[in-house]
């Protein structure tokens, strides 16, 4: 069988690249059978994997990203006997000479479309169920989205399968205390600190956030850590100077892969109130490094962390403030929680991920 991926995200630094780069690596390596027709929008990943008999790849250009989904892509999946397509990020082309599969990350546009323009919620009202229908099979990445595509957009249950997003495996516990200390020298970070690693974005509610950060330090000496990319724009957005927070918040901007596991395994929880996040991929790493989460009670979160963390209302600063309080002056329950993260963290890896998602794309290209 000749599977085509089309790897437009495979550029992008969070969530849907991330996803996109672990699931090839993982196909290539687990995948000793069929071949592989990689189609890229950029020219510098050819070369990649030009030692992979099984994988052929093909720089496909277009002048947008609508265009290299519906028109190029197509046309070059025909090109190359592609029996089945799959794109990792929510489209598939209309025209595609073969059968489809593509991933679904979320639902918030049909959830919370006030956290949206109203141009792109109005785009993605009218093209979402046709890619739904078009496509031969759907992979979703929570029990969450799921239902909510089975729900708001009429989707056949039979038609999604939901498979959980993973970690790699540098994703650990580090206690090599020259790398911490190394980490800690070099952003200059406080001996204990709350750590959220977020983005620039409405979703991730820093306004609550902060606002129960805020709570915290009227009762006692903290630190918040903010990673993330566009981040610093928060001081003034909240005016963090006029009551001297933005003494005790450090803002880091991006954090490169690498880096993450040392900055997770020194922090004492990671923060995470997002206001309806579809999976979470920062919990699932911080859980793997014995980084206790402290999440919204909406969205995935309660699904990825389980009994691993604290699950609190993202609308009520005083309830995030007070689990915060409690993880912070808790050793005991630190220590357990440190210990619950770690083991659930287990159940969410890029080698599953890839395994079971490799069954539905075969299954869909032999499909009548």
């Amino acid at each position: 069988m000749r599977i085509g991926i089309m790897l437009r995200t495979l550029p992008e630094k969070q969530g849907i690249g991330i996803y996109t780069r672990n699931l090839l690596e993982q196909f290539l390596d687990q995948d000793k059978e069929n071949e592989f027709v990689l189609f890229y929008r950029d020219a510098e990943f050819l070369g990649t994997h030009a030692s992979n008999p099984r994988v052929t790849e093909v720089l496909v250009t277009a002048p947008n990203k609508l265009l290299w989904d519906q028109v190029f892509i197509p046309l070059a999946a025909k090109r190359h006997n592609i029996d089945v397509l799959f794109h990792t990020k929510f489209t598939v082309p209309f025209l595609s000479p073969c059968k489809t599969v593509m991933t679904i990350h979320g639902s918030s546009w049909f959830v919370h479309p006030e956290l949206y323009k109203k141009l792109d919620i109005a785009y993605i009202n009218m093209v979402m169920p046709f890619y739904c229908k078009k496509a031969t099979a759907i992979l979703s990445n929570s029990h969450l989205t799921t239902g909510d595509f089975v729900k708001l957009l009429r989707v056949p249950e039979s038609k999604i399968t939901t498979i959980h997003l993973g970690t790699d495996n540098s994703y650990k516990v580090i206690d090599d205390n020259s790398i911490l200390n190394h980490v800690r020298e070099t952003y200059k970070l406080p001996e204990k600190f709350i750590l959220s690693v977020i983005k620039y974005d409405p979703r991730k509610n820093f306004k609550n956030l902060i606002a129960a950060f805020r709570l915290l330090r009227k009762e006692q000496p903290c630190k918040l850590v903010v990673a993330g990319i566009g981040c610093e724009q928060y001081i003034e957005e909240y005016d963090l100077h006029a009551d001297g927070t933005a003494d005790d918040v450090t803002f880091l901007g991006w954090i490169e892969q690498e880096t993450l596991p040392a900055l997770y395994s020194l922090a004492r929880c990671h923060f995470f109130p997002s206001v309806y996040e579809e999976f979470g991929i920062p919990s699932c790493e911080a859980m793997a490094c014995g980084c206790p989460p402290v999440v919204s009670n909406t969205g995935a979160l309660p699904e990825v962390a389980g009994d691993a963390g604290l699950i609190v209302d993202p609308f009520n600063p005083e309830e995030m403030k007070n689990a915060l309080a409690r993880i912070w002056n808790d050793d005991v329950l630190h220590a357990e929680l440190r210990k619950r993260s770690r083991a659930r963290s287990s159940q969410f890896t890029w080698e599953h991920c890839a395994k079971e998602s490799l069954k539905i794309i075969c299954a869909a290209g032999i499909s009548e």
